[in-house]
């Protein structure tokens, strides 16, 4: 009858803890910082988007935090709310279409134009109250030769705490780097 009695005891003690409530958060990146869309005008220039690749770390669904040192966590109950590397590419796509009239920007496999590739390898918070972001972006002639190959860097401070505030943070910073890519695009062309 005591073995019963810590049995039903435990298995209470066990069904209370898994009951408590957790609530999933679902982000996205806005393109509210995105400047106004520019008058139409006729294309003269046409650039290709590949892909935007992501390291291993970031290719998952949960946001990722850098805690002290080295250590990553991947927090469980605060996710994209689609994939990563398709927001990035969205944004990227409707970011540089503002960000240069006169010029088609096409992700559908063309092959006429310079050729943009960004690889990220770090877009994430850290336990400093920080959010980083950190890659390498490259411009190629439509046969593969480098015209530019552009290592980037940001350390933003987090005005508050939260997630939501470092997914903003995030977007801010995924568009400081649109600025920077279309101003070395526009000196080229």
């Amino acid at each position: 009858m005591k073995k019963r009695m810590m049995t039903l005891a435990l298995l209470g003690l066990l069904a209370g803890c898994s009951s408590a409530p957790t609530s999933l958060h679902y982000y996205s990146l806005d393109a509210d910082s995105q400047p106004a869309p520019t008058m139409a005008t006729q294309p003269q220039h046409q650039l290709v988007l590949r892909p935007i690749a992501l390291s291993g770390q970031l290719d998952r669904v949960s946001l990722v935090y850098q805690l002290e040192g080295n250590e990553l966590h991947f927090a469980e109950y605060h996710r994209w709310a689609g994939s990563l590397d398709a927001q990035l590419n969205q944004l990227t796509l409707d970011g540089l279409s503002s960000r240069l009239p006169g010029w088609v920007v096409r992700q559908d496999g063309a092959r006429k134009g310079p050729v943009l590739t960004i690889s990220v390898e770090r877009f994430q918070g850290r336990h400093d109250g920080r959010a980083l972001l950190s890659g390498r972006w490259r411009l190629l002639t439509e046969e593969g030769v480098v015209l530019r190959d552009v290592p980037f860097q940001q350390v933003r401070v987090l005005p508050a705490d939260g997630y939501g505030t470092l997914v903003d943070e995030l977007g801010q910073g995924w568009q400081q780097l649109l600025d920077q890519i279309a101003a070395d695009i526009r000196t080229r062309a």
